[in-house]
């Protein structure tokens, strides 16, 4: 059973919270917290390295990274001796973890249409939950299965990842069972390109790129099983002259068509990484704010209280890290 780390100095209703659903279930969730480093530890030592197959540069991060450095300000200036933090951007799987046990039943499929990297995969297996998650990039995919191979022992189920563009109709031949929650990041925009793929929506122009996600969202929403949540962690991205383009607005407004109701919101307070880099030269040059945190949108579709049931009790048992490698 998960416990409030000691010296602490929670108050007895908050210690109450994490006996009881893991982790308080607030609308902000603390990645800077000690417990939540602390958590983050554990999953990192597992041997989770999401950020394999990931071959490009997070754009606005390496090039604040450089600056510091003195390195030349250019997307293409070799980068290798910057920490990984720099180069790719990494799903929190503590983050991942919540979701699961607060959103999902036991034994339940989850469907990723962006999958991305490894964490939301393999966090499900030690869970004990089915996995499927899509991803444009074959060399993603490998990656990802790798990854599997490694940590996963032969009892735990099998995530499966799937060279499949989620924008395209192929979703509904390939979900032959309904999934019990729709759990996924999509890209933001152009903030991060992952390929040179003719589809791959983050390299698409604004408009293009927000009618592909609605698209996406109306179609994975449709093979969602009735009485059931969905979660898309998103952040807003910036238009060239500096303002905000509203894409958690784009991604409620899918829900909404989608006939999904707006369940919850939480902010994700991150830990800072190179915010305090980037917030001097934002402030200084027109007082905008450096972006310290990300939106995780949650929806249900159906009967929110008959989705409760059917998840039961927030499972707080903590055996998933002793489950070892092969």
């Amino acid at each position: 059973m998960a416990k409030a780390p000691k010296n602490h100095h929670l108050k007895t209703s908050k210690d109450a919270l994490y006996r009881d659903f893991f982790y308080p279930p607030f609308s902000t969730l603390d990645a800077r917290s000690g417990w939540w480093q602390a958590r983050k530890r554990q999953w990192l030592a597992i041997g989770l390295q999401s950020e394999r197959g990931r071959g490009n540069a997070f754009t606005s991060i390496s090039s604040a990274w450089q600056a510091q450095q003195g390195k030349p300000n250019s997307s293409k200036t070799p980068i290798e001796s910057a920490p990984s933090w720099v180069t790719t951007s990494i799903f929190d799987p503590v983050l991942c973890e919540l979701m699961y046990r607060w959103f999902v039943p036991r034994g339940g499929l989850v469907f990723d249409p962006f999958a991305g990297g490894s964490v939301r995969g393999i966090v499900a297996a030690k869970l004990g939950l089915e996995y499927i998650g899509f991803d444009i990039r074959a060399e993603q995919i490998k990656a990802n299965q790798a990854q599997a191979k490694a940590l996963l022992n032969r009892d735990s189920p099998k995530p499966i990842w799937k060279e499949k563009d989620a924008c395209a109709r192929s979703i509904y031949q390939s979900l032959r069972k309904r999934p019990d929650f729709l759990f996924t990041c999509p890209p933001y925009g152009d903030l991060e390109v992952y390929s040179d793929h003719p589809d791959d929506i983050s390299a698409m122009p604004w408009d293009t790129f927000a009618g592909a996600l609605t698209h996406s969202i109306k179609q994975a929403s449709a093979r969602l099983a009735d009485n059931r949540f969905a979660a898309f962690v998103v952040s807003d991205i910036r238009d060239k002259k500096g303002n905000y383009r509203g894409l958690p607005d784009v991604v409620r407004a899918a829900f909404k068509d989608a006939g999904l109701g707006y369940h919850s919101e939480a902010v994700l307070i991150n830990a800072l990484g190179t915010v305090p880099i980037r917030s001097r030269g934002y402030f200084e040059n027109d007082r905008k704010l450096a972006r310290a945190h990300q939106n995780v949108l949650l929806f249900v579709k159906g009967c929110p209280k008959k989705a409760k049931d059917d998840i039961g009790d927030v499972p707080c048992d903590d055996t998933l890290l002793s489950i070892g490698r092969t």
